[in-house]
């Protein structure tokens, strides 16, 4: 049997082992090619991300993840960004062209608090998050980075560095990753970070919410405790943030648009009634 093009001791580990199918599918990709490249597609709480997996154990270099892009595009990029480290480029230095079409692309280390988090098929390979890491970081198409003046935000993507702020950007890329985080497992039909509203009383923490209103007329949510719309308000808040800081709500993501929930505690089942014709939200 003629010997696989890439064959390191950690790959001669995992052939030893029982492996299941997804296992096997990336030693061969890691044995042919010298990495594979994950892609995690975007959903409600994420843009989605792809990183490499084996190209720190077959060649000595840093795995890459990029945030945001298209599955096409993001395997291209990283494909050509490994080769480029292969053939001796330090990708840490200046700006990079032709990896993306009319802009440069720059690549920055990666705080090793995110691989577990979000990379960990390559802390499973690499028994560990002892690895470098580096991301490719797109520009606008004026080719304008984050940070620069006149960034387009729409262009936003969280930055993974050790002195890079956690804005609401990485947080929201962070808890779409963490069981603990209602994004992790988003239920309800409206984006986690759709505007609702609360009382001020619920928002403060003063009372947890009794009611919920899923409003018929522009599909508006309603949060409020027993003081009701007495408790001050509305404050505007993320949807996930209710969420959050008490997941008994998960229970009324079905809650259909013109029907209102409430309970007498906040131990006590939810009771649901559709709003009347004539019913205006309390």
């Amino acid at each position: 049997m003629p010997q696989p093009p890439y064959s390191t001791e950690r790959l001669s580990f995992f052939r030893s082992q029982q492996l299941d199918e997804h296992e096997k599918r990336t030693m061969d990709h890691i044995e042919e090619f010298g990495w594979e490249v994950v892609i995690i597609d975007p959903d409600h709480a994420s843009r989605g991300w792809a990183f490499t997996v084996g190209l720190h154990d077959t060649a000595g270099k840093p795995e890459l993840i990029l945030i945001g892009l298209n599955r096409k595009t993001s395997q291209w990029l990283l494909n050509d960004a490994a080769e480029r480290m292969k053939a001796g480029t330090d990708l840490t230095r200046g700006k990079h062209e032709g990896l993306l079409e009319g802009v440069d692309v720059i690549f920055r280390p990666v705080d090793r608090k995110w691989l577990r988090q979000v990379m960990g098929w390559a802390t499973w390979y690499n028994n560990g998050d002892k690895f470098p890491v580096l991301q490719a970081i797109f520009p606008d198409k004026q080719n304008r980075f984050p940070g620069e003046e006149g960034f387009d935000t729409r262009y936003t993507q969280p930055l993974l560095q050790p002195n890079a702020p956690m804005t609401t950007v990485e947080e929201a890329f962070w808890a779409a990753s963490d069981p603990k985080s209602s994004l992790f497992d988003w239920k309800f039909p409206d984006p986690p970070h759709t505007m609702v509203f609360l009382s001020k009383t619920v928002q403060a923490g003063e009372e947890v919410v009794t009611y919920v209103s899923h409003d018929a007329s522009d599909g508006a949510w309603q949060f409020l405790g027993d003081s009701m719309m007495d408790g001050g308000g509305p404050v505007v808040s993320c949807f996930h943030h209710p969420i959050d800081r008490d997941p008994s709500l998960k229970e009324l993501a079905d809650l259909p648009l013109g029907w209102y929930a409430f309970r007498d505690t906040p131990t006590a089942a939810w009771q649901r009634f559709e709003h009347g014709p004539e019913e205006g939200d309390d």
